[in-house]
């Protein structure tokens, strides 16, 4: 019998062997999961062509803190530990950067580092933030007169004034400090391997942390005015991206292992620092759940991981419950927050998943997912894939209600949305008709969809770019009860085949209490109702009918707008052709009640307000118009005013907008106007009237005649009384 000698082959081998194939092929495989490939084949590890010749760092230049987080008697950490409690605080990191580089036992589902690619716009933020370029970082959309993001760069031309605040916005200063440009950067390095980025990651995030130290708390109820690097939404965004930069990062010779160490020890303070300081609600929260999940599920290494998991994933389900309405709308009332918090409970479910810890998501939560989507998935327009470049930013794809900033829901970003919760929802044939833009599934329903505990709206013919369908927002929260919301009950979009002819005003600033901010959320600049030109005193939206019959579909909505002054709009969706609104002020109230409307922004001859005629109308030439006429129960004037639309912040556009007025008595029973809005190819063309039938108001029902193309629809409405 022939005789065989076992041979032991340990941790230490396996890496040597792995290092000489490196060197010899020029190809790195990545063991962490690769995503949804389960080998990354990468080329070379920077711009040292993949040759890895590993130099143990002085003990002096690395954070032996760092060894305190970690889990030395974690799996693969054996000879972190060894040379660690050998007195060799270099030797140990060198050791545990091949742990993250070969062992670290994680799958990050994520990032996709074999489909990596830079569009034009991540490597125009890349080289923006980089010491030659001025050190132009990437915060939210704020942009200078060249367009490129503002310059960091100090006086001196030197390095970094974080203190400059060019553009005046809280929120450009606030999130600045989320470091934006950081993931971009990386994603650059990463199909480049040019070590201009990763070198000015980690000389960026030094100085950062050199110049930002952290207080020793964050209530929310006294949040410290000096420390607003240190607002606990702008700490999960970074922990969030440290687990993506690490992905981008794990192989390039200049993530040395002393930046290493710098890394671990920044990562565990940081997800400490949100666990102790927790929003107790809002959006924020959610955040903060997902950053801390996220670092336990894919740094298991680290001492508190488990406490990390525990800690993220508990109060992500308690949130799936506490700050969403029945209905799946976020209580913060705002749909930008609302799609991105779907993402927050998506990735965390995800990540779990790929880890083996699946049971961390009961049914119940992926069942309270799928009603926030159903709220995206209705709110998103017919144009979600598809650009009309007649009409500019103008062609957006949310509504523009709020805090939403349609400019940061892009249609990449939203039909990538339609395609991640497709793979969610594998037996929901609606998303898989979104996602494939029609190809397969099922297209979803026309007609009425109502959010009524969010108090959104909405009406449509059809799916596809050409379609019609108008957004009404009824909500039953003040701005001052929900911060995002505006002074906007029964306000309305209305989207004709990839054009916005009504787009919302927006929100233009972020700075609590400014005249910007108050300017934009003000009612008369909404398409809405008003009563001497003041904001509303209330908002307690509610519907009082949805219902859809073969000739039209017909919603109202109510609320109780101000003291002794309700106002009731009534929306006919007739033969799925045009619509008409009943808008009805009823009570004791005395005053001129307003009737505003705020339209598209266009040339003199594309945007006409005909105040003669109590309406206006578009001329475009490529045929895609609207009629728009307003008929009266008492007299009426008309006076042409000048609006303004934000689709992001510190940005807007002049348009064209007009308010009726009419005098209303405490003795008149309601002031009431019929508006018809017609889509059609030539406005001038276009014949419409209106008149009441039922005259004088009834609470409970309206009878009204309307006249479009020559042909009479009699309209009408009959409620129950009210208790």
């Amino acid at each position: 019998m022939q005789q065989t000698n076992n041979l032991k082959i340990t941790n230490h081998m396996r890496i040597e062997l792995l290092r000489i194939f490196v060197s010899v092929t020029g190809l790195t495989f990545l063991s962490t999961g690769c995503l949804s490939d389960d080998a990354i084949v990468s080329q070379g590890g920077s711009s040292t062509k993949g040759v890895y010749e590993p130099t143990a760092p002085s003990d002096s230049e690395v954070r032996a803190e760092a060894f305190s987080v970690l889990n030395l008697d974690y799996p693969g950490m054996e000879e972190v530990k060894a040379h660690f409690e050998a007195g060799e605080p270099g030797k140990a990191a060198l050791a545990l950067r091949d742990y993250y580089r070969y062992s670290a036992p994680v799958n990050n589902p994520l990032v996709n580092l074999l489909g990596t690619t830079l569009s034009d716009a991540e490597r125009s933020v890349a080289d923006d933030a980089l010491f030659e370029n001025g050190y132009r970082f990437k915060v939210s959309t704020f942009v200078d007169e060249t367009n490129h993001p503002y310059s960091y760069m100090n006086a001196a031309g030197d390095g970094i004034d974080w203190t400059l605040h060019a553009d005046g916005d809280q929120e450009q200063r606030g999130q600045l400090h989320r470091h934006q440009w950081f993931v971009p950067q990386a994603k650059a390095y990463y199909v480049t391997r040019d070590d201009r980025y990763i070198t000015s990651w980690i000389g960026v995030y030094d100085d950062w942390w050199k110049t930002h130290p952290a207080p020793e708390s964050y209530p929310e109820a006294n949040q410290p005015k000096d420390y607003i690097g240190w607002v606990p939404l702008s700490v999960a965004a970074r922990v969030q991206d440290m687990c993506t930069l690490m992905e981008y990062y794990r192989w390039a010779d200049a993530f040395d292992a002393a930046a290493l160490t710098r890394f671990v020890e920044r990562l565990s303070f940081q997800v400490d620092f949100i666990r102790n300081n927790y929003w107790s609600d809002s959006n924020h929260r959610i955040s903060q759940a997902q950053a801390v999940a996220l670092a336990g599920l894919l740094f298991p290494e680290m001492k508190a991981a488990s406490e990390w998991v525990d800690s993220g994933t508990s109060i992500l389900n308690e949130e799936t419950a506490k700050q969403y309405f029945a209905d799946g709308w976020l209580k913060d009332n705002d749909l930008h927050y609302h799609i991105g918090s779907i993402e927050s409970f998506r990735s965390a479910m995800l990540v779990a998943a790929a880890n083996g810890q699946t049971g961390r998501f009961p049914a119940s939560y992926t069942e309270a997912i799928r009603r926030m989507v159903e709220v995206e998935k209705y709110l998103i327009y017919p144009n979600y894939a598809v650009y009309n470049a007649a009409d500019g930013d103008y062609n957006y794809s949310t509504p523009n209600f709020g805090d939403t900033r349609p400019t940061s829901w892009t249609r990449n970003i939203l039909l990538r949305h339609m395609r991640n919760y497709r793979d969610l929802f594998p037996d929901d044939e609606e998303l898989k008709w979104l996602a494939s833009q029609g190809a397969e599934g099922k297209m979803p329903p026309t007609g009425i969809k109502c959010f009524e505990d969010g108090g959104h709206y909405t009406i449509r013919n059809g799916w596809t770019r050409e379609s019609t369908m108008m957004v009404l927002v009824n909500a039953a929260q003040t701005p001052v009860e929900a911060w995002h919301r505006q002074w906007d009950n029964n306000n309305f979009e209305l989207y004709v085949n990839g054009r916005q002819f009504f787009p919302d005003s927006g929100v233009f600033s972020y700075n609590s209490g400014s005249s910007d901010r108050n300017t934009y959320a003000r009612t008369d600049n909404h398409s809405t109702l008003t009563l001497d030109k003041v904001n509303i005193s209330s908002c307690r939206g509610v519907c009082l009918l949805a219902e859809e019959r073969a000739d039209y579909d017909l919603l109202i909505l109510e609320n109780p707008s101000y003291s002794g002054l309700t106002h009731r709009r009534s929306v006919w969706f007739v033969e799925e052709r045009f619509f008409v609104i009943l808008d009805e002020g009823y009570g004791s109230a005395a005053g001129t009640v307003n009737l505003n409307f705020l339209l598209l922004p266009g040339g003199s001859s594309e945007v006409v307000v005909d105040a003669d005629q109590n309406g206006a109308h578009t001329a475009f030439a490529d045929g895609n118009n609207l009629l728009v006429r307003t008929f009266a129960n008492k007299p009426v004037t008309t006076a042409t005013r000048t609006g303004n639309v934000s689709l992001k912040l510190d940005n807007s556009t002049t348009r064209k907008a007009y308010r009726i007025d009419m005098k209303k008595s405490a003795d008149d029973a309601a002031a009431r106007f019929i508006t018809i809005l017609c889509p059609t190819k030539d406005a001038t063309s276009e014949t419409v009237g209106a008149s009441f039938v039922d005259e004088p108001f009834s609470e409970t029902s309206a009878r009204i005649s309307v006249t479009v193309g020559g042909r009479e629809y009699r309209l009408s409405y009959t409620l129950e009384p009210k208790n």
